[in-house]
């Protein structure tokens, strides 16, 4: 399966594909990810857009793994695009390839026997459904890596992850600051480690700004859309109270949850302010237009370049270091001022 069988099932050019799978612009992010959705359901391996034959330097590979897909799915194909885009702008014209390689795993342990035969020269890891204890797995890779897209403070590794801890803080803020008292979060029943940072910034917000939490403080959700929207109409079926204003650890969930409130009647912003995580580009697209965090990924991305590049050449020990990158809060209308 190539670049020719791609472009006949999802009825573009080669050219088109080829963009896509890149990440490169000229194509728009609804037919990029038809695209890249064909090319993982086909197990299809991206090569990025270097000429062949391939540098004397060897491989940098960047590996998508998938445990469950309950995190890591088609909604999340526009974020991780970024991170694509930012490696292959700070591996080109170093010397080295740059390869994506999606893999639906069963344990971290044949993923680490996999890459230990492939031999790249370098690997990026993206960690988004990872847990504390794969981390760990990962020691017994033979080359040099970095973990993006999770973060896991106890556990010394080379990572480059968004700021979650601050960003909570911003948001938590920005509701204070509209004259919200009693403020819950939206979070997930698989913990990441981007959600665990994220409970964690909120609980540290709350006591920052001197508020209460309550019982419905913490709504649990499943993941995804359909996970978010039908544990929110459980929760309100169930007469579950709803705060003043709520967070959601991401975009896709806050969709989810802003279709259950207004099934029950319950508007937004006039009865509960939203905000979310990631800026996607449907949030602008709302009604309300989403108050969400935006977060550079392809900075993310081009920094996680830049690490696995200095892991691959640098002589004698190495201290793992920990990159944490900061955002913006992007304020919309799902955020109305309370009197």
């Amino acid at each position: 399966m190539g670049i020719k069988e791609i472009a006949e099932e999802a009825g573009v050019s080669s050219t088109t594909v080829s963009l896509a799978l890149n990440g490169r612009k000229g194509v728009s992010s609804i037919t990029r990810n038809r695209i890249l959705e064909i090319a993982d359901k086909l197990n299809y391996r991206i090569p990025s857009d270097r000429i062949m034959p391939r540098p004397a330097l060897g491989t940098i590979l960047f590996a998508k793994i998938r445990k469950h897909g309950l995190i890591l799915n088609q909604d999340q194909h526009s974020f991780i695009l970024d991170y694509i885009e930012g490696i292959n702008k700070g591996i080109r014209n170093t010397g080295y390839s740059f390869e994506i390689h999606t893999q639906q795993i069963q344990s971290i342990a044949a993923f680490v026997q996999d890459i230990n035969a492939r031999k790249p020269k370098g690997l990026i890891v993206l960690g988004t459904e990872l847990t504390c204890d794969d981390i760990i797995s990962l020691k017994r890779l033979d080359v040099p890596y970095v973990v993006i897209d999770t973060y896991f403070e106890h556990i010394a590794s080379d990572y480059v992850d968004m700021a979650n801890i601050p960003a909570l803080h911003e948001i938590i803020g920005h509701f204070v600051a509209t004259r919200h008292q009693d403020i819950g979060m939206a979070t997930c029943k698989i913990k990441s480690g981007n959600v665990v940072m994220r409970e964690r910034g909120f609980k540290l917000a709350l006591e920052y700004y001197r508020l209460t939490y309550r019982d419905h403080s913490m709504i649990v959700l499943q993941p995804g859309f359909d996970g978010a929207y039908t544990s929110m109409l459980n929760h309100l079926e169930q007469n579950g109270a709803l705060p003043q204003a709520l967070f959601c650890y991401n975009d896709i969930a806050a969709y989810g949850v802003i279709k259950a409130l207004k099934e029950h009647g319950i508007s937004v912003p006039e009865d509960i302010s939203i905000a979310g995580f990631d800026d996607l580009p449907m949030s602008f697209m709302m009604d309300a237009q989403l108050t969400s965090y935006h977060i550079p990924n392809k900075e993310i991305g081009a920094l996680a370049a830049s690490t696995i590049l200095k892991r691959v050449t640098e002589k004698g020990s190495h201290h793992p270091t920990g990159i944490l990158v900061g955002g913006t809060l992007v304020k919309r209308d799902s955020v109305a001022y309370r009197t």
